[in-house]
């Protein structure tokens, strides 16, 4: 219980920094678009990049995702028995984060190599309509990936095979693992084999039979109520309601195998990219292959420890890992919400100075020196000094003042 207790905080001082640096993130580029406006005078809107609106989508994901997450998190640490149709959104809202920010994970890296691939033509290429057409279809495909699992299959399914028979009796551990005490939550039923004989599901062999379909008892005057419903009763975690499959074939490629592909490919053609004549290497190349190796990076330490236990599970079922060890993987694995909010936010210096920040990087001006500068700008003030004492009505051949301020003309 008090091992519970402590992760249950750690999670809860987690999810608050994640807030605090999501609402930091929209700060800082709102500061930025309200600098903008007061210096150039249009509507703001106008100055709204796509980078900028990225940014800010992004800052808005993590700050309500985190105060969505935190009391989810809490709850499914419990571990308690709750009905299937609840656990369902109590587990894949979760997701459903998770997918859409690395999706603008992607598209933030892609919009900046793309900043620095196309130079001057990005403005007309990359659009902020077809930028929010890009990200509708990202927030779409989290929806339809973080619900795949009950769509077009059987739902009960994988909550048969972790029933009541198959947790029964075991001790709570608050880490990921383990099962609950069914002794007082679940109602009293006699064995439940004649009813899933019985069960029918609604539309179950059709593309939206096993999301959320309901479903009903061939011979219902034998069953009463408690029963049909402490059926599809069950410990509510994700490792009970998740399959292996889903865990490594579609979640684990989502969120880890896709954006890690999709870094390493800016990385490689960044490293291998001839700089253009006009573009300036030495500090937006440089900086973003550092930006993208540091990506890299915390993706492969802080979320590959979770998906090696899922591959354990899928492909090594007779393996066992310790409570402590997937609650660390779990945490760890969470930890990473927060570094795409630290690594896109920008510098307090550029949000002062918006245009530099979120704007192309101009082509290089050869100025003249200093020196030479100066010695234009005397010449300039000399001549005109001398034009103003020439046509002077009081000015003659003979006046000393022309002789001494204008000795050449």
């Amino acid at each position: 219980m008090k091992l519970m207790w402590l992760y249950c905080t750690c999670q809860y001082l987690l999810f608050m920094a994640i807030i605090a640096c999501s609402v930091r993130l929209c700060l800082r580029v709102r500061r930025a678009q309200a600098v903008a406006h007061s210096q150039g005078g249009a509507r703001p809107c106008k100055h709204w990049s796509v980078s900028c609106c990225l940014r800010f989508t992004l800052g808005l994901v993590g700050a309500l995702g985190g105060v969505v997450e935190l009391p989810l998190t809490v709850v499914l640490n419990q571990r308690s028995p709750t009905c299937m149709y609840t656990c369902i959104p109590l587990v894949c809202i979760p997701l459903l984060i998770r997918h859409f920010t690395m999706y603008l994970v992607m598209l933030l890296s892609l919009d900046a190599h793309l900043q620095h691939l196309l130079a001057h033509r990005y403005s007309a290429v990359v659009t902020r309509r077809r930028a929010l057409c890009v990200v509708l279809l990202c927030w779409m495909a989290s929806t339809l990936s973080s619900f795949a699992q009950f769509i077009g299959s059987d739902v009960l399914h994988t909550w048969r095979s972790t029933g009541p028979d198959k947790w029964s009796g075991g001790a709570t551990t608050g880490l990921g693992q383990g099962g609950g005490n069914w002794t007082t939550s679940l109602p009293t039923t006699p064995p439940y084999q004649k009813y899933y004989q019985d069960l029918k599901v609604i539309g179950k062999y059709l593309p939206y039979g096993g999301f959320l379909s309901k479903f009903y008892a061939g011979d219902k005057h034998n069953f009463t109520y408690a029963q049909i419903h402490g059926s599809h009763w069950g410990v509510c975690s994700a490792d009970s309601l998740l399959s292996p499959h889903f865990l490594v074939y579609l979640y684990g490629i989502t969120v880890f195998m896709l954006p890690l592909i999709c870094l390493l490919s800016i990385y490689l053609n960044l490293l291998c990219l001839k700089p253009r004549e006009n573009a300036d290497p030495s500090k937006n190349a440089v900086s973003q292959v550092r930006y993208l190796a540091l990506s890299i990076f915390l993706l492969v330490t802080l979320c590959a420890p979770i998906h090696v236990i899922h591959s354990l599970a899928l492909y090594s079922p007779e393996t066992v890992v310790p409570p402590a060890v997937h609650g660390a993987a779990v945490y760890v694995f969470q930890v990473y919400s927060i570094v795409p909010q630290v690594l896109f936010t920008p510098a307090k210096k550029q949000a002062n100075t918006p245009m530099e920040a979120f704007s192309l990087p101009a082509a290089p001006h050869h100025h003249p020196p200093l020196a030479a500068v100066d010695t234009a700008r005397g010449k300039a003030v000399h001549m005109g000094l001398c034009g103003a004492v020439q046509t002077a009505q009081w000015a003659s051949a003979k006046n000393t003042l022309k002789a001494k301020v204008c000795p050449d003309v």
